[in-house]
């Protein structure tokens, strides 16, 4: 008699997508939506108004379109960060040239669930000030991160604004040295004060140096600290950590294997280092993006020139809470890509959007990658083995500050409600999570030359080529099976499982 287990399936569309149209679009955020579905926010020149404009955009939870928004000036606008509001709406930031006081000013879009304007804001003074990062606040507010080069005492300050529920200005502090120093990522912390994440050309040991800021509920100064070395260090994103401290991801070259590399952070809840880690390879990686996984570690994406297919490739990182490697993939085709954001989805998986030249209707599209929690998607992306190195960055304490009033107006953009051109980079997977947990089908992945195949058992396996010739004919043990590849796209047959992989 044969027993079958029946067990409960949390599945997850595995899709590799870009959306986009003849020109250059960008996804540089994405957010899992309390739907089930997500947000992603970004730039297109889609428009007939201006250079390139902030675009929202909607999708259900198998990643259809539930509704694209434009919102236009007549010059260059962009949308670089997206949150979901308790209202069940959006907050996004970004900058404005087209509208607000100065050449480029902060622009805040409040849109309802389905993506109409609320309001708009811009903050800003007779220069350059840019948003990177919004939060709502404990308050039912915003608080939004960037730079400023219309006040402070340099050339460009971090610039935090505290807003109201309705757009209201609240306080403004600025960060900074006579020179360079930019804000690119902001979290709301425990104590219901801010945490700030950049880089500065003013302090620490370098030419560049990972600048982060603790701040009160009102904006005041609790501690800044710098970390780098000799050569150029930035910081391009923060969380807080389940145990009070901070996690921050950015870049260095001061460390690792090239030129530059994945730079992490692990400190305490008063800025002192716990631990730091260098991932990467001889040419350029880069960390944009962190997050708390659910299972008490962190995932990391960004862009790794020293691996995978083309000039540029998503680079998605899996560490453990302690900060070892689980897992490191790839994704991409023979130009250039790049992964700006990551969250995890429902389901245990990711979530992740960028850019892409390699994939597409033009010259750059935006392009979002789902995996399974394993970091998984058969056939589709690659694994890789980066150089992981422990250094020690030269630490220093600073004090800095000063509160400015920058100018506010309230923009009414252009809105249109375009229809990207989808096309899949890689055929979709549809997964059962607790499939790829336990171990109970087989799947497949790449590596630089080949395919890695995770069988539930021995089974015989065939693998042919794209002209319908026997590549590989052989005998898959249970567990982990490497076979070498050249170039090109096979299909393979095991067992009653069947697929295909592109080689690269």
């Amino acid at each position: 008699m044969t027993y079958i287990t029946i067990t409960m399936l949390i599945y997850q569309a595995l899709i590799a997508r870009t959306y986009g149209w003849s020109l250059q679009d960008y996804a540089f955020s994405v957010i899992p939506t309390s739907d089930g579905g997500y947000a992603v926010a970004g730039s297109t020149p889609n428009s007939v108004f201006g250079d390139f404009d902030p675009i929202a955009i909607k999708f259900t939870s198998s990643w259809g379109l539930s509704w694209a928004e434009i919102f236009a000036g007549m010059r260059w606008d962009v949308a670089s960060s997206i949150i979901q509001t308790s209202d069940g709406g959006y907050a996004v930031a970004g900058w404005t040239e087209s509208f607000g006081a100065g050449s480029s000013d902060f622009l805040v879009l409040k849109l309802t669930s389905s993506g109409a304007l609320s309001w708009a804001e811009t903050f800003g003074g007779g220069t350059n000030d840019e948003a990177y990062s919004i939060i709502q606040t404990s308050d039912g507010g915003y608080a939004v991160a960037g730079w400023t080069g219309s006040f402070g005492s340099g050339f460009w300050d971090f610039l935090v604004l505290k807003l109201t529920s309705s757009g209201g200005l609240s306080w403004a502090e600025t960060f900074g040295g006579p020179s360079w120093d930019e804000a690119y990522s902001i979290v709301q912390t425990s104590d219901g004060g801010y945490a700030v994440a950049g880089y500065t050309e003013n302090f620490g040991a370098g030419s560049g140096d990972c600048l982060i800021l603790k701040l009160t509920s009102s904006g005041g100064l609790s501690w800044a600290k710098t970390f780098g070395g000799t050569a150029w260090d930035g910081a391009y994103s923060i969380v807080q950590t389940s145990d009070g401290g901070y996690m921050v991801a950015g870049r260095t070259a001061s460390f690792g294997a090239g030129n530059y590399d994945v730079f992490l952070l692990k400190l305490d809840y008063l800025g002192a280092l716990d631990w730091a880690r260098t991932i990467g390879g001889p040419d350029d990686d880069i960390a944009y993006s962190v997050i708390n996984t659910s299972d008490g570690g962190y995932a990391v994406v960004g862009m790794t020139a020293s691996f995978g297919a083309g000039g540029g490739d998503y680079f998605i990182i899996k560490l453990t809470s302690s900060g070892n490697l689980a897992w490191v993939r790839t994704f991409g085709g023979l130009n250039y890509d790049v992964a700006y954001s990551i969250a995890q989805t429902t389901g245990g998986g990711y979530a992740v959007a960028g850019e892409t030249s390699s994939f597409g209707v033009g010259s750059v599209d935006m392009l979002v990658l789902t995996l399974g929690s394993d970091g998984s998607y058969p056939g589709c992306v690659a694994d890789c083995s980066p150089t992981v190195a422990t250094p020690n960055p030269l630490t220093s304490n600073q004090s800095i500050g000063a509160a400015c009033t920058p100018s506010i107006t309230n923009p009414t953009p252009n809105i249109t409600m375009p229809t990207p051109q989808i096309t899949d980079a890689c055929a979709p997977v549809d997964i059962g999570e607790s499939d790829l947990r336990h171990g109970n089908r087989l799947t497949c992945s790449l590596f630089s030359g080949g395919i890695v195949f995770h069988s539930p058992a021995d089974i015989g396996i065939r693998i042919y080529s794209a002209d319908g010739r026997v590549a590989y004919s052989g005998q898959l043990r249970q567990g982990e099976n490497r076979i070498t590849l050249g170039q090109g796209v096979y299909l393979w047959i095991a067992g009653h499982y069947r697929g295909k992989a592109a080689v690269r």
